[in-house]
Parts: C-alpha cells; sequence; structure tokens
C-alpha cells in the first residue's frame, strides 16, 4: 500500500545535523499547510507520554518493508552499504512518518493521537496490519448494466458480480471485472476491454477507465479521501464505533449540472447517496462497503460488498486481459483527433449531424475519424450492417448533465431492420485539438 504524498525532504526536519536555515527553507517548499500539520502531527505521534511496548514482529516487519524497498531502489546492486547515522536516522524518519500516516489518519482520524493504553495497542496492530498485507480479493455487486462501464448505475437493474483484483507489493497491480467489461492495470499500462464494442484499449496507469470505483483499489485512503470530499462538497460525514468496527459514513447529495437530469443516478457522484465504510477495529483493515441512492424519496441499495480477502496468491496472468478472436489493443495515443481534419466538427451540433449523416451515407472514413474506436472494433461489420443506411429522423439540441465534461445531443435514428432508437450522443472536445467527437450513446 502507498502513500504518495510524502516529500523526500520529510525527513530532514526531524534531523538534527540540518541548519534552522534550511529547515525553514523546507517548511516554505510546503504548498499545503495541512501537509506539514500531518508531518508534526505524526512526529508528535512518535513522543508518547506513555511507553509503547511494540509486539515482537513489529520491528522485523518495519525493517522488511525497508529492506524491499531499498532492494527495489537498488534493482540487482548488491554489497554492503555504509550509511552514516544521520543517514539510518532519515530512513527511520521517512519509515515512521510513513507508517503513523498509513495506518493512522487513512482509517482512524487524528482522534487517534491520544495516548492511552488502548489507542497504542491500537496502532501497534495497524502498522503490522498495513506492512503484512501483500493482496486483496474483493467481491462485490452492484445495479449496473452488463458490457458498459464499470462506474454506470442502474437503480433499476439487477445487482451484477464484480471482482478486484489488487496486489500491492512488490509491484502495484489490480483488476476490475463485471460480464462484459474488464479493466487491468499491470503495473505498466492500464487497459479496457468492452465486449459488445470488441474494443481493446491502452493507457498510462493514470488511464481514467475506472472512475469513483477507484477508491476501492486504495483501502488505505478511504478515510483520507472521503474526508478530504466532506470538506469540499459539504458533506455530512461521520465515525462511529463498535465493539469490533469502526464505522464511515457519508452523505452526499448529487454532484453536476442536473438542469437536465439525464446523468442524475447514473453514477454514484451524481446522486443522493449515503456511503457506510466499515474497518475491523483491531486490525484496522477495510471490512466491507454498502452504498444506497436516494430516488423517489427512498433509499435504494446499488453497491454492497461480499466479501474481502487478504493475501491470497494472485497468479500473475490475472492482471492481463486475454481478448477475442479478431481483437486488438489500441493506444489511448492512437486515437487523437488530427489538428486541421476538415472531417472533425467545431460545435456539439456539428459533431451529431456530422456522425449520423456519415452514417446515413455509409461514409466509413468520416465515421472512423468522429469515433475513433469503431474503426477497431471486432464487430466492425456487423456495426456497418446495422448502422449503415439508417434514416435520420431527428436531431435536437445539445445539454449538460451530471459530470460529463462534454454534452449530450438527442437523436431519433431509424435502422434498415427498422428499429427506431431514441438516445442522446454523447460527445466531448477535451482533447489537444479542441474538437467535438464522439464518445458513446448510439
Amino acid at each position: 500500500m502507498q502513500f504518495n504524498n510524502i516529500k523526500h525532504t520529510d525527513a530532514d526536519l526531524f534531523d538534527d545535523t540540518i541548519s534552522s536555515a534550511d529547515k525553514k527553507k523546507i517548511i516554505e517548499n510546503y504548498n499545503d499547510a495541512s501537509e506539514l500539520d500531518l508531518i508534526n502531527m505524526a512526529a508528535s505521534a512518535l513522543m508518547p507520554s506513555k511507553e509503547i511496548k511494540a509486539s515482537n514482529s513489529l520491528k522485523d516487519n518495519v525493517m522488511k518493508q525497508i529492506n524491499e524497498t531499498s532492494q527495489t531502489t537498488l534493482g540487482t546492486k548488491t554489497g554492503i552499504i555504509s550509511l552514516s547515522r544521520s543517514t539510518w536516522k532519515k530512513i527511520a524518519s521517512i519509515a515512521a512518518v510513513l507508517l503513523i500516516t498509513l495506518a493512522i489518519i487513512p482509517i482512524f482520524g487524528p482522534r487517534i493521537f491520544n495516548t492511552n493504553a488502548k489507542a497504542l495497542t491500537l496502532l501497534n496492530t495497524s502498522i503490522e496490519a498495513i506492512l503484512q498485507v501483500k493482496t486483496m480479493i474483493v467481491h462485490f455487486q452492484v445495479r449496473s448494466v452488463p458490457g458498459d462501464n464499470l462506474d454506470l448505475i442502474d437503480t433499476r437493474g439487477d445487482f451484477i458480480d464484480y471482482t478486484l483484483w489488487k496486489q500491492f507489493t512488490p509491484t502495484e497491480k489490480w483488476r476490475i471485472e463485471k460480464p462484459g467489461m474488464t479493466v487491468s492495470m499491470d503495473g505498466q499500462k492500464q487497459y479496457r476491454f468492452m465486449e459488445k464494442t470488441g474494443v481493446g484499449l491502452i493507457g498510462s496507469p493514470e488511464a481514467g477507465f475506472v472512475e469513483w470505483m477507484k477508491i476501492l483499489l486504495e483501502p488505505e485512503k478511504i478515510l483520507q479521501t472521503e474526508k478530504a470530499f466532506a470538506e469540499k462538497h459539504k458533506a455530512k460525514y461521520s465515525i462511529e464505533e463498535t465493539n469490533t468496527e469502526t464505522i464511515l459514513t457519508i452523505k452526499a447529495n448529487a454532484l453536476g449540472d442536473f438542469k437536465n437530469a439525464f446523468s442524475l443516478n447514473k453514477s454514484i457522484p451524481e446522486s443522493d447517496n449515503r456511503r457506510v465504510y466499515s474497518f475491523d477495529k483491531q486490525s484496522g483493515r477495510f471490512k466491507s462497503l454498502e452504498v444506497y441512492m436516494l430516488e423517489n424519496n427512498s433509499e435504494v441499495l446499488i453497491l454492497k460488498i461480499n466479501s474481502i480477502s487478504y493475501d491470497e496468491t494472485i497468479a500473475d496472468e490475472t492482471f492481463s486481459i486475454s481478448l477475442t478472436e479478431n481483437t486488438k489493443w489500441v493506444e489511448l495515443k492512437e486515437l487523437v483527433p488530427e489538428k486541421g481534419d476538415a472531417a472533425l466538427a467545431s460545435t456539439p451540433e456539428e459533431a451529431a449531424n456530422k456522425w449520423w449523416k456519415a452514417l446515413s451515407e455509409k461514409d466509413w472514413t468520416t465515421v472512423y475519424k468522429l469515433e475513433p474506436t469503431f474503426e477497431h472494433s471486432s464487430n466492425l461489420e456487423e456495426m456497418k450492417t446495422v448502422y449503415g443506411g439508417l434514416q435520420i429522423i431527428s436531431i435536437g439540441k445539445p445539454f449538460r448533465s451530471g459530470l460529463f465534461v462534454g454534452q449530450y445531443v438527442p437523436y431519433i435514428v431509424k435502422f434498415k431492420s427498422g428499429e427506431v432508437q431514441k438516445h442522446n450522443l454523447a460527445v466531448r472536445n477535451d482533447n489537444l485539438q479542441k474538437t467535438w467527437v464522439i464518445d458513446g450513446g448510439y
């Protein structure tokens, strides 16, 4: 598990060989005062008023973690490295700040920084739990649509089975899948495969193939993430404790523009919702989650975790996706619109009109430029048969809804089969060329 905000200079704040002037410069480099407060809070926790009696295994686990990090950093280099007392002090400081932050802040909040014996015991077990976790497998269910985006919600739909695999060390890897849709990250790149389109996409490890649901990939940061969300969006936030669990509850209003309610309740952020997380009080491990959406003044359970298992062996091939016949991987960078291409559009209306006109006329060159993934579908010939020669009945005015960065354009078309389709075409222009392209909804 990782905490990505720690700076390499953090430990210098606790090094008595560093001059006051140099420490002042380090402090001035912090953009956010809360970061410095967090480091100082962690440092204070290392000097409790009562003696901490750690378990026999804690020291070994800490040193093992430092050793693994050193091995990764040094690669294949071997030999004894001579480190000064000051250098070892920095390593210990970094390890301490990392452990305190991971074990306490994300799960239990600042309240844990008291010196009662119960809190100190919890601190010790939490640190050990974080150090020891290597893998996590989560089985959960979501009211969604098979074969569509992972984050898509359908409050009237049936529960669909999802599975999440996460490897934390030695290399971070993960995979989330539901019927007809899989996203994975193999440590180098992120992959997405949607069966109904027959397209496999490749992006960077930070590619946005998973949106809100990515919070499940970093359970050590859930409380930290949700607390920041609550403060930013004025959501209601509470922590309760039972004999065995720490329970975090978030009550949030729908985010986005809902002058048109098309996107309302299509995802968790785009809904009035209640999220209930629980953590094992003794170990600090993430234990469960339930998400409820408010619809027609009633709560609807739309996500529930059935089980979480830790440290089970996960085969390395789990993090790769086997493509179906005639399907190939396409890099996202290959789908970027070309500058000055006359086939592209400068407005949402123009994009929609060009798109449906091109399909009706079987102008596949324009179709591929407006929606590059269309060309790469393993179902290309079937899609050409369905969409080619369609009849345009009407194209409406664009509108915004929810958190979508682009706009939606209403349409009604009639296929050659006689089927009439009425829906909203999604278009967006958040590319380097700022041209409007098709993003789905057809």
